[in-house]
């Protein structure tokens, strides 16, 4: 009698253990396939959320995880490189206000009618294309390490 009850209890408890590895594996599928299609349509935010939520929430998936790095590497290089080509055309802008704005300065200045409005204008505008001159150096330092850790 005993040994039936050890024994219903085994295969009761394998069945529970079987449940729920199939419950965590489905939920690994699922994120993967969320992952998948986001990165197919060129959601990237999303779906570096969704590998974040895969790392947190299924930490044992090494094979899901192996794939979602890829995807994660790929996604972010391909974010990186959306916001640098933003980055890179407000510059283009901005570099060509302030070769206007420094002219007229420059010129204003021969002349000694340089006003205050002016060369506060000019030392704004420095400061924004320094700002988005730095933005562009980080992007590209950002993508040049993702392809490094890619052909890791």
């Amino acid at each position: 009698m005993k040994k039936r009850i050890v024994l219903l209890l085994s295969v009761a408890t394998l069945s529970l253990c079987t449940a729920c590895k199939d419950k965590e594996e489905k939920a690994v599928e699922e994120l993967m396939s969320e992952i998948r299609e986001d990165y197919a349509r060129g959601y990237d935010e999303e779906c570096l959320r969704t590998i974040d939520t895969l790392r947190s929430r299924h930490p044992k998936a090494v094979d899901a995880r192996r794939e979602a790095l890829k995807i994660y590497q790929d996604a972010s290089l391909r974010l990186a490189q959306k916001r640098l080509a933003v980055v890179d055309s407000a510059l283009t802008v901005e570099q060509g206000r302030l070769h206007v704005m420094d002219s007229i300065v420059q010129a204003h200045k021969a002349e000694s009618k340089a006003t205050e409005e002016e060369l506060t204008g000019l030392t704004l505008q420095r400061i924004l294309c320094d700002s988005l001159q730095t933005q562009f150096d980080v992007l590209c330092a950002e993508i040049r390490f993702i392809k490094m850790k890619q052909k890791e």
